[in-house]
């Protein structure tokens, strides 16, 4: 039988002007932060080696994560203050089963926010007390949070940009927590729902994690293996597509 639903279209992940967004984007964060090169930067993984941490729900925990994360992209801890607040899940009744939403980071309800520097030259950084309950949300929000620091706190940026926050926490070594944090599906016996971090796209996801395999001359990374299925198929196929048209990446229309 023939297969009237088969498409002969090439595939292309986004459209041309969100890939070029990362491409130029990608180029301009490796201007501004030379060292280390994009091939020795180290990629953080979900392993105890990376993470030797006791996990408890503590906000120690949170501080130990800074830590380690301020190493990874050079930044003095000293010169970071965090603190706390009460957000969490959001709960909807809705017929028998129960809705639970994550707070929309676009909105005044974000699971972390960055203040610009204060008076002591400090970077300020609040984080939902909910994250602690899980590991990698908290990485990720603490990488992000981290991400403004050196973007607009290092004065490398003066407007923000939340996309390239997010493409900087993949520069920076920590895009497995963020991509995998872009969406997350809970369900039980008696409620579902889903978790979203960050402002990306999963598929966006995808081409900012094989574009920085791909300047990094990587076709198989090991820390690849650590990246939710959803967020894998895309990265995959769109590593695929920068191998096959290698010669029109980091190119540029007029």
């Amino acid at each position: 039988m023939l297969n009237f639903f088969r498409s002969n279209k090439k595939f292309e992940p986004l459209d041309y002007d969100s890939r070029k967004y990362f491409e130029n984007n990608l180029l301009w964060l490796c201007q501004e932060f030379p060292e280390p090169t994009l091939e020795e930067r180290k990629v953080l993984i979900p392993t105890s080696e990376d993470f030797p941490i006791e996990w408890n729900a503590s906000e120690q925990n949170a501080f130990d994560v800074l830590e380690i994360i301020c190493k990874n992209m050079q930044i003095n801890s000293k010169n970071i203050e965090v603190d706390f607040y009460e957000n969490g899940l959001k709960e909807i009744g809705y017929g028998g089963n129960r809705i639970f939403l994550e707070p929309d980071p676009e909105n005044s309800e974000a699971a972390g926010y960055y203040h610009e520097t204060n008076k002591n030259g400090k970077s300020y950084i609040s984080l939902d007390s909910a994250l602690l309950e899980n590991p990698e949300n908290l990485i990720a929000t603490i990488s992000h949070e981290l991400c403004h620091v050196k973007l607009l706190g290092e004065k490398n940026l003066e407007d923000n940009d939340e996309i390239l926050t997010d493409l900087a926490t993949v520069f920076f070594g920590m895009g497995i927590f963020n991509a995998n944090a872009a969406f997350q599906f809970q369900s039980n016996s008696d409620s579902w729902g889903y978790s979203s971090h960050g402002y990306l796209k999963i598929q966006e996801w995808g081409y900012a994690l094989a574009l920085f395999t791909f300047s990094r001359n990587e076709d198989n990374p090991v820390w690849s293996e650590f990246l939710n299925k959803s967020i894998k198929d895309d990265f995959e196929k769109c590593l695929k597509y920068l191998l096959e048209n290698e010669s029109e990446i980091f190119q540029f229309k007029d």
